[in-house]
């Protein structure tokens, strides 16, 4: 694997691991308990993030087939991760993408801990087979600010993924 990519994987991974050790100690029932603003449960934040992975994978994974035939990165798609990151931290707030913003009621943590841990395994085949010359072209279309390098949208995941942690410790009443 490409070192920048194993550096952005090994930083995902790090996050995932507070993320889930967030949960321990806490019952299915809290896990599941939506916050008293009507806000996702724990658990719910966690399935949106998985169902957001799993969907960069699949666009990713397509994407990728173009081959050298893609448009090259450059500065606009640092431009659009620069401002997905800026929104992210932001007190504004936004809607999840309708594609990944149905959550049902009631998750079973093991299984949503499983799914997860297939669809990072997802992401480490597909980083380890990513050919090196289209490491700069534009992989991922993001619904609201569109097209980005592999790089940039590695980072995008970073991004949300610590937005979402704070998410899930407000949930839990721990942020």
């Amino acid at each position: 694997m490409n070192e920048q990519l194993q550096q952005s994987f090994d930083r995902l991974e790090g996050t995932r691991r507070q993320v889930l050790g967030h949960l321990e100690g806490h019952d299915r029932g809290a896990l599941n308990r939506p916050r008293a603003d009507g806000g996702w449960s724990a658990l719910q934040v966690l399935h949106h993030v998985i169902a957001a992975e799993l969907g960069t994978l699949r666009y990713v994974s397509r994407k990728m087939q173009g081959g050298t035939s893609l448009p090259r990165a450059g500065l606009a798609s640092r431009l659009r991760l620069l401002g997905l990151q800026a929104a992210m931290v932001s007190p504004l707030r936004f809607k999840a993408p309708a594609v990944v913003a149905e959550v049902p009621e009631e998750i079973d943590p093991v299984e949503l801990r499983a799914r997860w841990n297939e669809v990072r395994t997802g992401w480490k085949t597909l980083l380890e087979a990513f050919p090196e010359e289209i490491l700069d072209r534009l992989v991922f279309r993001h619904a609201l600010v569109g097209l980005m390098g592999l790089p940039d949208t590695l980072a995008f995941m970073q991004s949300h993924l610590e937005h979402h942690r704070r998410q899930v410790g407000r949930a839990l009443g721990s942020g």
